[in-house]
């Protein structure tokens, strides 16, 4: 699930330090455990040093969701709600939502002021997560019919093959990844995409019509869109292979959906708490075209 993974992490660093084992508190041990996919809604989502900025991010958690809202409108013309302040180093991460004109999932960084403890800094983010997240929602804007049919096709198949998805819950409060559905990830370079993402700066209103002509103009094949798919067994254990071999024949069969390279993986029933991922292997079938 390499893709996903860079996707859900990009450069953040994720909380994984070592403790006593009777030093650990509750906290600690609901952020170290996992759970169920369908019962894990961000308990225990966490990034490094968080612990130690928590105090002050409660205090200052409306400054913070309104910078990060600032940065969002500022530099991408996008107004968005915030779905979780995570404490992290110095500072949080907060990540927010776009619903209109387009929808996506990402994350805005927010530090405090170095030996001003009581002052927050400029809102930020990772080189390129933002951009990502805004060609991925673009996408599905310009696709809209063709991803709503990948929505009811991917339940199709979860209830077939008795399978689980993310939450919506989890994905709004850890997965600022772009845009999303339940058992899928849209993955891409925006630099593949400049003439899409430079027009959407240009004017946040683009009309469909616009989009999917500049879609071709970048990408005529699909072959740099990338839609991993992640499925989750109901039981804590892997399905055999033929599952996702089988879920790849239907997929390789199904006409009409969004253009681009899937890959496809089932997890077992597990979430690791603190960085909101599967826990352990998958079976999966990489590179199916469409």
């Amino acid at each position: 699930m390499k893709k996903i993974l860079i996707v859900l992490l990009g450069s953040l660093l994720i909380l994984g330090g070592c403790f006593q084992m009777n030093e650990k508190t509750e906290e600690e041990k609901e952020q170290e455990g996992t759970t169920p996919v369908q019962d894990y809604v961000g308990q225990g989502f966490s990034f490094v040093d968080g612990d130690k900025s928590a105090e002050r991010v409660k205090k200052h958690e409306e400054e913070i969701k309104q910078e990060a809202i600032n940065y969002m409108k500022t530099t991408y013309k996008t107004d968005v709600k915030v779905n979780n302040v995570v404490p992290a180093r110095n500072g949080a991460v907060v990540i927010v939502e776009s619903e209109a004109p387009i929808q996506f999932t990402t994350s805005v960084i927010v530090k405090f002021v170095l030996n001003k403890k009581d002052e927050i800094a400029s809102g930020t983010s990772d080189e390129g997560e933002v951009e990502q997240a805004i060609v991925g929602g673009l996408y599905a804007k310009a696709y809209e019919k063709e991803f709503h049919h990948l929505d009811e096709f991917a339940e199709q198949l979860a209830k077939k093959y008795d399978l689980e998805g993310y939450t919506e819950e989890a994905l709004d409060k850890t997965s600022p990844s772009g845009y999303q559905g339940k058992y899928y990830f849209v993955t891409l370079g925006y630099l593949n995409y400049l003439s899409v993402y430079n027009a959407y700066l240009a004017n946040p209103e683009i009309s469909v019509e616009e989009l999917r002509s500049l879609f071709i103009k970048d990408d005529p094949t699909n072959e740099k869109m990338s839609i991993p798919m992640a499925f989750f067994s109901k039981e804590d254990k892997l399905p055999k292979q033929k599952v996702a071999n089988d879920l790849a024949k239907e997929l390789r069969q199904e006409q009409g959906l969004p253009k681009g390279s899937y890959d496809i993986s089932i997890f077992k029933n597990s979430i690791v708490n603190r960085v909101g991922l599967p826990d352990g292997e998958n079976v999966s079938v990489d590179g199916i075209i469409k």
